[in-house]
């Protein structure tokens, strides 16, 4: 009874608004238009009597003088009257006629196209998908945004839960809301204490945040290293503030010490290299220049979510943000945009490929190379 009750109501007010459009449509038609040539004449001939009638009685004219004007005005007024009456006539069947059938065409055609829209393209027949049972599903089953709602109201039950913020500020990441990321990690420390890992990822966000090193994000890279010298992202992102300050020794230093105690299938050690090879010797090709290349980002893609943030997402928006500051750089975006490609962030690929076309519109060079590049993305 009650989902029957449900579909009436549905339709009362799929009809409600199907009339609410009609209406809409036809009022136009219901417009007075503007008055027409016979219209304004008789409209003039009617004050020019009441003029005659004035100017008689204050003396301006004499009375035989004023009624053979009135006489001239009334036979102009009967004329117009009459051409008036003529063009209202010959409107009239064709305006109403028209307008009727404008009408009656919109009342029935309206409803028939929307109803047939519907049932061609919309699912009638579909189960109600109530939200609880939705956010109920298996985890497996559920998109990245649901996966954020349904942290989101554990932690509003109960917010000291640590390993929920955890989890909560690589999905923020994924969604691109890097400040909201950043307070989830600052959450996460403020209960579980401060650690290199909680640093470092709280530095990170903070990098994305800010499209650059702030001062915040250094602080935290400091802290992380401090706590842990292996950390790879508080050790790669200090090198990057070096580079930034100048310091390029100290840098190289910092990432050659870096690799040596980093894993040998790291998946972020190419880019590495590639980096500080660059670094090394800036005239080098810039086929070597810093950022991941499509197979260290491919080699990722069989990690867990939260891994493959920490390794690749961390260079990818390393070379984003170095592409912000330094835009002329064409095989840097090159090597973003397949990045981002490899990691099915297609919208953000095509945001890449929109600002590098914009950086370099008079570059018939790059823009070519920009379009072949568009052409090999997933």
């Amino acid at each position: 009874m009650s989902q029957t009750l449900s579909d009436l109501l549905l339709w009362f007010l799929f009809a409600a608004m199907t009339a609410g459009v009609i209406l809409g449509v036809l009022r136009p038609l219901r417009r007075k238009k503007a008055a027409s040539g016979a219209e304004r004449e008789v409209a003039l001939y009617r004050d020019q009597l009441a003029e005659v009638e004035r100017d008689v009685e204050r003396g301006v004219i004499e009375p035989a003088e004023g009624e053979a004007a009135k006489v001239e005005v009334s036979r102009r007024l009967l004329a117009a009257a009459d051409a008036l009456e003529e063009e209202r006539a010959d409107v009239g069947v064709r305006t109403g006629l028209s307008a009727r059938a404008v009408a009656l065409v919109i009342m029935v055609a309206l409803p028939v196209f929307s109803l047939g829209l519907y049932l061609a393209l919309g699912s009638p027949g579909l189960p109600d998908q109530p939200f609880k049972e939705r956010m109920a599903a298996p985890v497996e089953q559920l998109p990245i945004d649901a996966l954020v709602l349904r942290v989101e109201e554990h932690l509003k039950s109960d917010p000291k839960d640590v390993r929920g913020w955890e989890v909560l500020a690589p999905a923020y990441i994924r969604q691109r809301r890097y400040d909201d990321a950043a307070n989830a990690w600052s959450q996460a420390i403020a209960l579980g204490g401060e650690s290199a890992a909680r640093l470092a990822a709280r530095g990170e966000a903070r990098v994305f945040a800010a499209g650059g090193l702030s001062p915040e994000a250094r602080e935290d890279f400091r802290k992380a290293a401090a706590l842990d010298t292996h950390e790879p992202r508080a050790q790669y992102y200090l090198g990057a503030a070096e580079v930034e300050d100048d310091k390029k020794d100290a840098a190289t230093a910092r990432w050659k010490a870096l690799l040596a105690s980093a894993p040998k299938d790291a998946p972020w050690r190419a880019s590495l290299e590639a980096e500080l090879a660059q670094l090394e010797n800036p005239a080098a090709s810039n086929a070597n220049a810093p950022g991941p290349n499509a197979s260290q980002v491919g080699a990722a893609a069989s990690m867990s979510p939260e891994d493959r943030q920490k390794m690749i997402e961390g260079m990818v928006g390393g070379l984003a943000a170095r592409l912000e500051k330094s835009p002329n750089d064409i095989d840097g975006w090159l090597r973003l945009i397949r990045a981002y490609g490899v990691l099915g962030k297609k919208p953000d690929a095509q945001a890449a490929l929109a600002k590098a076309r914009q950086t370099f519109a008079t570059d018939k060079l790059a823009l070519a190379r920009l379009d072949e590049v568009e052409k090999a993305l997933p």
